[in-house]
């Protein structure tokens, strides 16, 4: 009987103790944890909002000129580079006729601003050094301005309508 009760009582004390211990860790008054906060950004460039270009019955003897404004934004860059190209294997800026005949070809500039002067660009050539103006597009801050110069439309009416279809590519730096 001894033995019943010796296990017993050691049965008990070791549920009492077992029990005594969950209920020191259940009766904490207070806890704590801590957290690493980190604020990153992701680089990124983007354009956007620009629009076809349709520049209708040019006058006799004149340059037939088109613009567009547009937007560039980036994060993580100070500055871009823009590159204009015709889309396809030969990046010179030309124009196809509708009949088949011979293209024609036009002029690029590009302004990193709405208004003011435009800057010549070379087909498929970087312009680089454009300054980074906004981090999202909500506003048109860059332009793009077509020149077809008269002695590559004179006398060509009867070709048209002329398309082409102008890459723009914008790079961070």
């Amino acid at each position: 009987m001894k033995t019943k009760c010796s296990k017993m009582f050691l049965s008990i004390a070791t549920a009492c103790l077992a029990m005594g211990a969950a209920n020191a860790a259940l009766s904490q008054a207070t806890d704590s944890e801590t957290s690493m906060i980190t604020l990153t950004f992701s680089n990124f460039i983007i354009i956007e909002n620009v629009d076809p270009v349709t520049i209708a019955d040019p006058a006799p003897g004149t340059d037939a000129m088109g613009s567009d404004t547009f937007c560039v934004a980036a994060s993580g860059f100070g500055s871009f580079s823009i590159t204009f190209a015709n889309v396809g294997s030969d990046p010179t800026f030309l124009l196809q006729s509708s009949n088949g005949t011979g293209p024609i070809s036009y002029n690029v500039a590009y302004a990193n601003s709405t208004g003011g002067p435009a800057q010549q660009v070379m087909a498929g050539i970087p312009l680089p050094g454009q300054g980074i103006q906004a981090s999202n597009c909500f506003n048109d801050n860059a332009r793009f301005d077509i020149d077809i110069p008269f002695s590559e439309w004179d006398m060509r009416q009867q070709d048209g309508p002329f398309t082409g279809t102008l890459l723009i590519t914008v790079e961070g730096q």
